[in-house]
């Protein structure tokens, strides 16, 4: 398709930073980083050489604030076939041990505790630490509840949960529960999502990652792809979320291009690369280019029109990111 390949080339020609001496707003810049392989080592060099090139890049430091605190918004739905990379996880919370943060200053959460389990996030056994190592681990669904009270952190929507679903703790089904963690316990938060598809908002990536895979009774969304749309864009949008997550880091270890979010080793293609942005909707764009090449390549029929979480990401008074190749910055990192 001509408009993917000059989509392709305007990115690979773009005006590196490192040419300008001038720091880059951070949602301009898209970071394309290879892999040696898929080992600890191999990902703890990449993701140091990434951060330190987002650091540089555009001014934004990584280190301990006042809160010494920061966060790292994994995805375990698609199981333990498709969920966040461990070695990816590891290597992202080394680099900012190195930057000053302790092994307690770095949580990893999710939305459900069960799949965290699942994917080996956390042991087992009930009764053992939520760590993982080091690391505390948290699940907004055990912690909604206690939050449920304060209005700022409910995202009300009229979508009621699937028939049977057990009532909210909170009373109210059309409610759903924001993670306090990440508005009022960290500096910042870092979102580590897998790219697949989705019957809900198309692409299940950086965008819905940090929104509906972000709150407690968002699975009421998963059969309502207008109103996911709407949802993903809102809660993404909300300025206090928002400020906080100041990166997101895509590994393309493992993606899935048909039967997403949940895993099917038939659909799932690999690349060794990393791609890294504070714009999630470049980077959710270029994973619906990924999985329809990957159907069309399978003579699978590819996902048209283009969703329309893309368009409500940048209308009105919303602006979550650009995904037009002239106004983004690509760098490209090798090993």
């Amino acid at each position: 398709m001509r408009w993917l390949w000059l989509f392709i080339l305007s990115l690979t020609l773009g005006l590196s930073p490192k040419a300008t001496g001038a720091t880059l707003d951070s949602k301009l810049l898209l970071i394309q980083q290879k892999l040696a392989g898929f080992s600890d080592q191999d990902y703890v060099a990449a993701v140091e050489k990434t951060l330190a090139e987002f650091e540089k890049t555009t001014g934004k430091s990584l280190r301990p604030g006042p809160l010494k605190k920061c966060a790292l918004k994994i995805s375990t739905e698609g199981g333990l076939g498709l969920s966040t990379s461990k070695s990816l996880t590891r290597a992202v919370a080394t680099a900012l041990l190195q930057r000053g943060f302790t092994p307690e200053g770095i949580i990893i959460c999710d939305n459900h505790l069960e799949n965290l389990r699942i994917a080996g996030y956390i042991p087992q056994l009930a009764d053992a630490p939520q760590k993982f190592g080091d690391f505390p681990v948290l699940a907004w669904s055990t912690l909604a509840a206690s939050w449920a009270h304060e209005k700022r952190l409910q995202y009300e929507n009229q979508v009621l949960p699937r028939p049977n679903t057990p009532m909210v703790p909170w009373g109210d089904p059309h409610i759903s529960v924001l993670p306090k963690t990440l508005f009022d316990d960290v500096d910042f938060w870092i979102n580590l999502p897998v790219l697949s598809d989705s019957k809900a908002v198309g692409v299940q990536g950086a965008m819905a990652c940090a929104s509906l895979d972000n709150m407690a009774n968002s699975e009421r969304f998963a059969d309502n792809p207008f109103n996911a749309a709407k949802a993903t864009v809102e809660v993404c949008a909300i300025p206090e979320l928002a400020k906080k997550n100041v990166l997101t880091l895509l590994s393309l270890e493992r993606y899935q291009v048909l039967g997403g979010p949940y895993f099917d080793a038939n659909w799932c293609r690999s690349e060794k690369m990393i791609l890294a942005s504070a714009n999630p909707v470049i980077l959710d764009f270029i994973g619906l280019q990924k999985i329809n090449k990957g159907r069309a390549a399978s003579n699978m029929d590819t996902i048209h029109p283009e969703p329309p979480v893309f368009a409500a990401a940048n209308s009105n008074e919303v602006h979550l990111g650009s995904c037009r190749a002239t106004d983004i910055t690509l760098v490209q990192l090798e090993p």
